[in-house]
């Protein structure tokens, strides 16, 4: 019996997916994009405006999505904070060892200097990074604790180990280590938070990517001069 759908023939076309089971990935996807959105939103938020500032309300606004949906799919605001936490980390370690070959082979003071470049580049893509580290560090809390065990604390591990080999090889001085990161830190990220004001002071843009290799070398050429072992050893009679 011919098939009075399709014209003899014809083959028939086949059938578009359009089942339940492509409703749910369709549903999937965009559940997963927007809840990808709600956390670029929150870091940005958190950073901005600090724990205490931020609202699920106005994360919610920055999407576009109702305040129910961000609670929805992280549950509570100290929640969303260390999964935003979490992916600026997650994305700093990917950073760091996308180009962990450019420093296996190096000695102490190359690998310094090459690690405070992929640092800085980082710093200007992810400014929220340090403006969460210092709306937590200034009070003490739970909140700073979990984000010293989780994130912290390995990290500034890694860096003191390479200080303290560079200490042992002779290539810098005896300074405390605490003393020389948190100066570094502090100039790393600067020039470029404030980059609204150095525009208006100096009339140039710090984020534009020749000021940012310029800036770079600098801090290279003055932090590194001013631990290096190397001037001590020059006026040193013997």
């Amino acid at each position: 019996m011919m098939d009075s759908q399709h014209p003899p023939g014809r083959a028939a076309s086949p059938a578009l997916p359009n089942g339940p089971g492509v409703g749910r990935k369709r549903r999937a996807r965009s559940s997963k994009a927007t809840k990808a959105q709600i956390l670029d939103a929150a870091l940005h938020e958190f950073a901005e405006q600090g724990y205490e500032g931020a609202t699920t309300a106005s994360i919610a606004r920055r999407v576009g999505v109702t305040q129910p949906l961000v609670h929805y799919h992280f549950g509570s605001k100290e929640a969303l904070w260390k999964a935003a936490c979490d992916s600026i980390f997650e994305r700093l370690t990917e950073h760091l060892r996308a180009n962990q070959a450019d420093v296996a082979a190096m000695s102490s003071a190359p690998e310094l200097v090459t690690q405070t470049y992929h640092l800085i580049d980082f710093i200007v893509m992810h400014p929220e990074l340090p403006r969460l580290l210092i709306n937590e560090g200034i009070v003490k809390s739970a909140r700073l604790h979990w984000l010293v065990e989780t994130h912290l604390r390995p990290l500034f591990s890694a860096w003191n180990t390479a200080l303290d080999e560079a200490k042992g090889a002779g290539l810098i001085k005896d300074i405390p280590n605490a003393f020389i990161l948190f100066t570094f830190l502090g100039a790393c990220y600067q020039l470029f938070d404030l980059a609204p004001l150095v525009r208006e002071i100096y009339e140039f843009d710090p984020r534009e990517e020749q000021q940012v290799r310029r800036f770079a070398n600098a801090l290279i050429e003055i932090f590194l001069a001013g631990i290096s072992r190397e001037e001590d050893e020059e006026d040193d009679p013997a």
